[in-house]
């Protein structure tokens, strides 16, 4: 996964993309990449900081992952493990809440062969439970770029209430609530939300893929 992680990365130039400048093995074979060096801290942290954030700041973020992820969807590939940890906000080029979307471990691309997605046992389930979409949770089908959107409402909602859509002590259960239970309202969960960007979220995170934003493009436009 790892030497998966640096050539699928390596593949994408966009800004909002953690940069790889290098990678091979060493003389006693470890495999090693060099990437840019992000001073920061990860969504995750900065809601673990300081609570809920204001709907501009979220709307800030999630258009510039947005940015990213059309990039790496016009090439093939599907991140699978989109989450507020692996969202980072940079500190770069003078400019303060710059996204960078990292860790492509778990990236599928149309290259794939049987014997890299045997890296996971077939019907394994990959990705983070409090922020997977359903058919993720469920194993059925292939995710593809709309699931990575799944993700991306999911971290929104986290941003705006800092609180995950669904939670439960067990991760099956809370697999389970992303398939079949409903979604409450990120402005049911005791914080202001504007009702267009709670429109753009709730659309982001339906049950089945055709409902939701079928481009990041679209969902970057929408959040515009």
């Amino acid at each position: 996964r790892f030497q998966r992680e640096v050539r699928a990365t390596a593949k994408l130039s966009h800004w909002n993309t953690i940069d790889v400048f290098d990678y091979g093995n060493t003389e006693d074979g470890t495999f090693y990449y060099v990437m840019e060096y992000l001073p920061g801290m990860s969504l995750a942290e900065l809601v673990q900081r300081h609570g809920p954030m204001s709907a501009a700041r979220v709307i800030h973020f999630l258009r510039q992952a947005c940015d990213a992820l059309a990039e790496a969807h016009h090439a093939g590939l599907t991140h699978r493990d989109i989450k507020p940890a692996n969202i980072f906000a940079a500190h770069r080029g003078g400019m303060h809440d710059v996204t960078k979307l990292l860790d492509f471990g778990l990236v599928k691309s149309p290259s794939d062969d049987d014997a890299a997605v045997q890296l996971t046992v077939d019907g394994a389930i990959t990705g983070s439970p409090l922020f997977m979409s359903p058919e993720q949770a469920m194993g059925e089908g292939e995710p593809d770029a709309r699931s990575d959107l799944y993700s991306l409402g999911a971290v929104g909602y986290y941003l705006l209430t800092a609180k995950p859509p669904f939670e439960g002590e067990k991760p099956l259960k809370v697999m389970f609530a992303h398939a079949h239970e409903e979604l409450a309202p990120p402005s049911t969960r005791g914080v202001e939300v504007p009702e267009d960007l709670e429109r753009v979220i709730l659309r982001a995170m339906a049950k089945k893929p055709a409902d939701r934003f079928q481009t990041a493009f679209e969902m970057g436009a929408a959040l515009a």
